[in-house]
C-alpha cells in the first residue's frame, strides 16, 4: 500500500536513519547539559564566594595555630616566594605549596609589610578554577 507516495519499506528504512543520526545528538545534548549542571553545581558551592566576615581580621587569631579554621577560605602557611600579585605558601614542610594570586585591593596586615620568604601568614579569599584569590593577608605576629 502506498502512503503519499512511500511504499512501507523506505518508511523503515527512512526512520531507521533517523534514529541512527538522532542517537549522537541526543547523547551529545545529554552531556552537554550535565557539564553545565556540574559547573552550577561547582559555582554555587560557596567555595567561589568570599566571606566578608574575615574583611573584619587585622590581626593573627589564636585558634589559627591549632588547625581552628575555615579551610574553604583561609590558607594558613609560611610563604615560600611572593612576587607582585603572585604568593607561593607552603602548608608544610614536606614541600608542598599552593599558589595564590593577590589582585589590586588585597589587604596585607600589618599595614605596609612587604611580604618575604619564611614568613607565616594566613591568607583569606576564595577558590575560582582551581587559583586561591587573596583578598586579606594576615602576617603572624
Amino acid at each position: 500500500m502506498l502512503i503519499w507516495g512511500i511504499v512501507p519499506s523506505m518508511i523503515t528504512s527512512i526512520d531507521t536513519k533517523v534514529r541512527t543520526a538522532a542517537r549522537p545528538l541526543a547523547l551529545g545534548l545529554a552531556l552537554f547539559a550535565a557539564a553545565g549542571t556540574v559547573a552550577v553545581a561547582q559555582d554555587d558551592n560557596g567555595y567561589g564566594r568570599f566571606d566578608p566576615t574575615y574583611n573584619t581580621y587585622n590581626h593573627w587569631m589564636p585558634a589559627w595555630d591549632s588547625g581552628d579554621y575555615d579551610r574553604h577560605h583561609v590558607l594558613i602557611g609560611t610563604v615560600a616566594d611572593f612576587k607582585p600579585y603572585r604568593l607561593l605558601l607552603s602548608a608544610n614542610r614536606g614541600g608542598e605549596t599552593t599558589q595564590v594570586d593577590l589582585k589590586n585591593g588585597t589587604v596585607i596586615r600589618p599595614e605596609g609589610t612587604t611580604l618575604s620568604s619564611g614568613m607565616r601568614v594566613a591568607v583569606m579569599g576564595y577558590w575560582s578554577k582551581g587559583t586561591f584569590i587573596a583578598n586579606r593577608v594576615i602576617l603572624r605576629d
